[in-house]
C-alpha cells in the first residue's frame, strides 16, 4: 500500500499548489491513499469551508485531518457531521461536531485515521491525548493505523510516539508548519516524522506575510495578519510504502519540492 500525507495546506497559494501539482505526484508515487491537513486552508489560512472541501477532493486529497483551527470559520459545522472523510482532533474538552477518527478500507485492509491535538501552547482546552489515543485504540480493530498529531513542541511529539509504537503504524506531527528531517521507521515498525510541514509559500511567517507579523513581534501591536501570496511555493508531504503481508512500513521518503 501506498500512502501520501500533505502537511498543512495553507490559503489560496496552497490550494493553487494542489490543484497544479497532486495529480503529477499521484501519478509518480502511485498511490492508493492520499491524506491533507485541512485546517489552514480557508479564510486566511484558517478552517475549511465546504467550498474548499470540495475543491481538494476534486484535487485528488482523499481524507482531511484538521486541528486548533478546525471551527474558526463557524460554516464547517454546516457540513462536518455529513462527511465521512474528515477527522477533527479527537480530544476537544468542549463538546464539538464531527468525529475524532474513522476507519476506512483500500485493498482489504482496515485503517483507523485518528487527529489529536497537544496540550503545550495550545490555545484551546483539550483533554489528555495519550488517554484520548489509548481509548481510540483499544476501542477499535484495524490493520493499519494512521495519526496526525497537531501540536507545538518536539518532546510531546516524540514521548507521545515512543508511548504509542506499539500500537500505531504512521505517527506524524502538523501544526509548527517547517519540514523536520527526522522521518524514520522507529523499531521497524512505526513512520515517525516531528512535522511533515506546510503547502504554500516558503518564505513566510508559516504562511502569512512578514510585514504584519514583524510589526507584531517587534513592537507589540495588535495586526491582522494576512496570507502570503508572493514568492516561491513549496509543497511538503511524506511518502509512505506499506508491506501489504506485515502491515509494516518498507519505504519512507520526505518530499519538500519548490515552485
Amino acid at each position: 500500500m501506498k500512502i501520501l500525507i500533505i502537511g498543512d495546506i495553507f490559503g489560496q497559494i496552497g490550494k493553487k499548489i494542489i490543484k497544479d501539482h497532486l495529480s503529477d505526484y499521484k501519478k509518480k508515487l502511485k498511490t492508493d491513499v492520499i491524506i491533507a491537513n485541512g485546517e489552514n486552508v480557508s479564510i486566511g489560512g484558517k478552517s475549511l469551508v465546504k467550498k474548499d472541501y470540495k475543491f481538494l477532493m476534486d484535487c485528488g486529497v482523499d481524507y482531511f485531518t484538521m486541528g486548533n483551527h478546525t471551527f474558526h470559520n463557524k460554516e464547517i459545522n454546516d457540513y462536518i457531521d455529513n462527511i465521512n472523510n474528515l477527522v477533527r482532533p479527537a480530544n476537544y474538552k468542549n463538546k464539538v461536531k464531527g468525529r475524532g477518527y474513522l476507519t476506512f478500507e483500500i485493498k482489504n485492509k482496515k485503517i483507523l485515521l485518528m487527529n489529536l491535538l497537544g496540550v503545550n501552547f495550545i490555545n484551546i482546552p483539550v483533554n489528555n491525548p495519550f488517554l484520548i489515543a489509548d481509548e481510540i485504540l483499544n476501542d477499535n480493530f484495524y490493520d493499519i493505523s494512521i495519526l496526525d498529531f497537531h501540536a507545538e513542541t518536539t518532546s510531546e511529539k516524540k514521548v507521545l510516539s515512543n508511548y504509542l509504537k506499539d500500537k500505531v503504524n504512521i505517527f506524524y506531527g502538523t501544526h509548527t508548519h517547517i519540514q523536520t528531517s527526522d522521518l524514520a521507521i522507529l523499531d521497524n515498525k512505526m513512520v515517525y516524522i516531528t512535522d511533515v510541514g506546510m503547502t504554500g509559500i516558503r518564505d513566510s511567517a508559516i504562511g502569512v506575510r512578514f510585514e504584519e507579523v514583524t510589526k507584531f513581534l517587534k513592537n507589540g501591536t495588535k495586526e491582522k495578519f494576512k496570507e502570503a501570496t508572493k514568492g516561491l511555493k513549496i509543497f511538503n508531504a511524506i511518502f509512505i510504502e506499506i508491506d501489504d503481508k506485515t502491515n509494516k512500513p518498507i519505504i519512507v521518503k520526505r518530499i519538500s519540492d519548490i515552485f
